[in-house]
């Protein structure tokens, strides 16, 4: 008999045909896994109340609790994504998605205790880190270069509809039982999930990898020396950061925008606060659909980049009577922003060999992530200087346009 790696003992050994489930596999472990990053931000007022903190202290402990997930996000990224190159998809999947599941169910049993709460979203962030570089390396084996650009954005779309259905879901779980619970059903769904990971994921489809050994093993310091050497991974590089900059600067500022400007209810009307989010997974499939069929993912990257800017200044400028307006100009806006992120992983997997794949789009994302903080603090300082909600959002367009100038600066090298 012959000797099988453990990462393909438990594989079915799916052909190119079958390559949809896959890819539907990785889209609902990428919403599960926003929703599981988003329980706290939701359940954040439940939290405070059961800790007795105060209105400073949900302020400044819960911004701690929510925003120490990055730090370990990040890390993870540039740090663990090359265990995806050495040991395989299945393998580092299967204990993501498990420790991710294990840190949600760890946060609503030691909630009561804050220093194990920091410590549980700490692991979530960690087991987290590699997911973006996985699917990455999946759909770079299972797709052909013509049909990769829509392929991830298949995957990705589990962003913005995990960040618009959390509070969806979960709301009416912590109002009619409680936080933790809401918790313990994302951890439950999370740990159903590794069975299908274990039957079916790998890194190309069973008549492309045969007895092929696909895993290596990768000098870290010199490969990651190498690629900022690169001046399209670098024009890569910063092309995602401004994106993801963007990004975090209007996800984390629009519904308190809604609330705050415009008198939109979240408590009471989530389903209204999570429409401009379909913006962003129309704006996916609409950029990944232009570049596969043209082929010119620069061009759909610089036109994200300066209409996301426009559009905050119009809807800035425009004057809005109700908050229906101020949601369609939020669509809007979320269209243009997310028409390039999907394009970036295209870049990557075009331009990186397979072997370092997983290492260089950890390192992408790792960086983007954490310099990304960069867009939601800059909108609070400005609020907090200005007390106007309206000028923090213009601090947005100065990223895009910061950005849009750098990325087509390194496009002429």
């Amino acid at each position: 008999m012959k000797y099988r790696p453990p990462s393909r003992r438990f594989n079915i050994g799916l052909s190119c045909k079958y390559r949809w489930i896959i890819l539907l596999l990785l889209f609902i472990i990428v919403l599960i896994a926003y929703i599981g990053r988003l329980t706290t931000s939701v359940a954040l007022e439940e939290i405070g109340d059961e800790l007795v903190w105060s209105t400073a202290e949900k302020g400044f402990l819960g911004g701690i609790l929510m925003g120490i997930f990055l730090i370990s996000y990040g890390f993870s990224n540039i740090f663990l994504s090359p265990s995806i190159d050495k040991y395989g998809s299945k393998l580092v999947l299967f204990a993501s998605i498990s420790g991710c599941s294990f840190a949600v169910f760890l946060g609503a049993f030691f909630g009561h205790i804050y220093s194990l709460f920091l410590l549980s979203r700490l692991l979530l962030g960690l087991t987290q880190g590699v997911m973006f570089p996985l699917a990455t390396k999946v759909i770079a084996g299972w797709y052909k270069k013509e049909k990769r650009s829509r392929a991830n954005s298949v995957f990705l779309i589990g962003a913005p509809i995990g960040v618009s259905l959390s509070p969806i879901i979960m709301g009416p779980i912590i109002h009619n039982y409680s936080w933790q619970h809401s918790f313990y059903l994302v951890a439950l769904i999370g740990f159903i999930i590794t069975i299908p990971i274990l039957l079916f994921i790998d890194d190309a489809p069973q008549d492309v990898v045969k007895n092929r050994d696909l895993h290596h093993e990768i000098d870290l310091k010199n490969s990651y020396k190498n690629l900022f050497k690169d001046n399209k991974f670098k024009q890569t590089l910063i092309g995602f950061t401004t994106v993801s900059s963007v990004w975090w600067g209007i996800t984390l500022w629009a519904p308190t925008y809604l609330e705050q400007v415009h008198g939109l209810k979240i408590s009471e009307m989530a389903y209204i606060a999570a429409i401009p989010y379909f913006g962003a997974v129309l704006g996916m499939f609409t950029g990944s659909w232009v570049s596969d069929v043209k082929g010119d993912p620069n061009k759909i990257i610089m036109f994200s980049l300066f209409s996301v800017g426009m559009m905050i200044i119009v809807m800035v400028l425009t004057p809005i009577s109700n908050y229906y307006t101020a949601v369609f100009l939020l669509f809007i806006v979320f269209f243009f922003g997310q028409l390039a992120p999907p394009l970036f992983f295209t870049k990557l997997q075009n331009s990186i060999s397979k072997k370092e794949l997983g290492s260089a789009t950890g390192l992408m994302n790792g960086i983007a992530n954490i310099v990304g903080i960069i867009g939601p603090i800059g909108v609070g300082t400005i609020v907090a200087l200005t007390n106007s909600y309206n000028l923090g959002l213009l601090s947005i367009t100065s990223i895009a346009f910061i950005g849009l100038t750098a990325f087509k600066g390194l496009s002429k090298d």
